[in-house]
């Protein structure tokens, strides 16, 4: 695989150099959907890590090939061997883990514990997830003083609707259906488990309306959809699409592209503000393809400008900004994230999943983020799935955090999400959610293994007795 890579990744580069970009681009897109379809029938699973970093990463580098906008540069070559050490190091750390596991699967005994749903429980954790998420909003507002959609012509109302720490708590609400559906799956005969799905898109919506917030919407949704690919496929034969399904996913992209367009322009991004700042060749290309060009391409721009213009390394304080902030560092030293943020245009900020971790160490740095993305990754793949073999325990709320991380991959064009302190929030409050439920299960199972046990004895008492008796 890896050598398939490597000859038409560089074919693609030196194609690139010849001025022949729309071909370059092409074979980079289509090296990109290689890597995913061939993970996904190697493994039998649609959501995984290796699969879907190639095609965000290395497909969202294809496009950005294409050089559409005024605002493209020449790529150095360094830009190319840092992406490429990416997927090539994210690869090899899958496999070790995947090598390891098989080794150390060999002697394993299987664990078998008694399945208890806890319905009361998650039922309660999603209203508490409600009124916490709820209470955060309202308590930013109050002390902000505004909301971000009644925000007239502000562009950036989203970005300065900020209270440090409660605004993290705030965005937590796009994980709330994650944890309607875990429920729904358990028993999707219950009628509540259905009443909560619904109610909670609802809230998300509303929720992603009243800060503005795109990224939110779209985060809650594909989690979502990462979540019942996986169901769906784990637990059925064969997908069927009827005309309910195909009507409902008719109906669901028609919603997303509505709601999309109505936080856009709540946002007060028009097409002539867009159209300014993408700066695009041909200036009659339609917003609907600039946007979402713009949006992959244009990180990869900005992670080139950084290698070109960079002039000593961050040896780590990139990396380590959520644990400056988190810890209160930030605020008293603040020199210890003091690096410059090198980027082509300011209202084009975002770069792709790679860009401080070259920042902090080079491509050495990359080399080794990339593989510890793909040995922790495999290794979170592997639990999550655990939970459709039957004699494991099924504690369903592990496939949040490994959506979570799937979406990292599949969006890593996009931002350095390890570098965010909202991620590192996100991923404590869901570890600590699962370590809670993982406890409260195994307390249970205990306990019903201790009354079994009891029930035992007791029935060995009572036929002992009567055999005395009748003698």
């Amino acid at each position: 695989m890896l050598l398939i890579y490597t000859i038409l990744y560089f074919v693609s580069m030196m194609l690139y150099y010849l001025k022949q970009e729309i071909i370059a681009s092409v074979i980079m897109i289509s090296l990109a959907i290689f890597l995913y379809v061939s993970e996904t029938r190697v493994y039998k699973r649609i959501i995984n890590v290796r699969g879907l970093f190639a095609l965000g990463f290395i497909g969202g580098f294809g496009l950005s090939l294409l050089k559409l906008s005024k605002l493209s540069q020449e790529y150095n070559i360094i830009t190319f061997l840092a992406i490429y050490i990416s997927y090539f190091s994210l690869y090899l750390g899958v496999y070790l883990e995947g090598r390891n596991k098989k080794l150390d699967n060999l002697n394993r005994k299987v664990r078998l514990e008694k399945k208890d749903t806890l319905f009361t429980s998650q039922e309660i954790l999603l209203i508490v997830l409600f009124v916490i998420t709820l209470a955060s909003f309202v308590i930013e507002a109050i002390i902000l003083k505004f909301i971000p959609v009644f925000t007239l012509a502000t562009p950036h109302a989203y970005s300065s609707f900020h209270v440090f720490m409660l605004h993290y708590i705030t965005t937590f609400y796009s994980f709330i259906p994650c944890f309607a559906i875990c429920n729904y799956y358990i028993e999707p005969e219950r009628k509540q488990s259905k009443v909560f799905v619904i109610v909670s898109f609802v809230y998300v919506i509303i929720m992603s309306l009243l800060l503005v917030s795109r990224s939110q919407l779209i985060l809650s949704l594909v989690l979502s959809l990462f979540i019942v690919v996986i169901y769906k496929t784990k637990t059925l034969k064969k997908i069927v699409f009827n005309k309910k399904n195909i009507f409902m996913i008719v109906a669901s992209m028609l919603l997303f592209l509505v709601l999309y367009m109505a936080i856009t322009i709540s946002r007060a991004h028009n097409v002539e503000y867009l159209n300014g700042i993408f700066e695009m060749k041909n200036e009659k290309m339609p917003i609907f393809i600039t946007q979402p060009y713009m949006y992959v391409a244009h990180n990869f721009e900005n992670l080139n400008y950084m290698i070109n213009n960079i002039f000593r390394f961050s040896f780590g304080r990139r990396m380590l900004y959520p644990f400056f902030t988190l810890t209160f560092v930030k605020k008293f030293f603040p020199i210890v994230v003091d690096a410059p943020y090198y980027i082509i245009k300011e209202e084009l900020s975002t770069v792709t999943i790679i860009y401080d971790a070259y920042y902090d160490f080079g491509l050495v740095g990359v080399a080794i983020f990339c593989f510890l993305l793909g040995y922790i990754g495999k290794k979170l793949e592997d639990r999550a799935y655990k939970i459709f073999e039957e004699e494991q325990y099924k504690n369903n709320y592990i496939l949040i955090i490994f959506s979570l991380f799937c979406y990292y991959m599949f969006f890593s064009f996009f931002q350095t999400y390890f570098s965010l302190t909202d991620t590192w929030v996100y991923i404590i409050i869901l570890s600590m959610i699962i370590l809670l439920f993982q406890m409260t299960k195994s307390a249970n199972t205990k306990s019903a293994i201790n009354a079994s046990n009891k029930n035992l004895n007791s029935r060995k008492r009572l036929d002992l007795n009567e055999e005395k008796e009748g003698i």
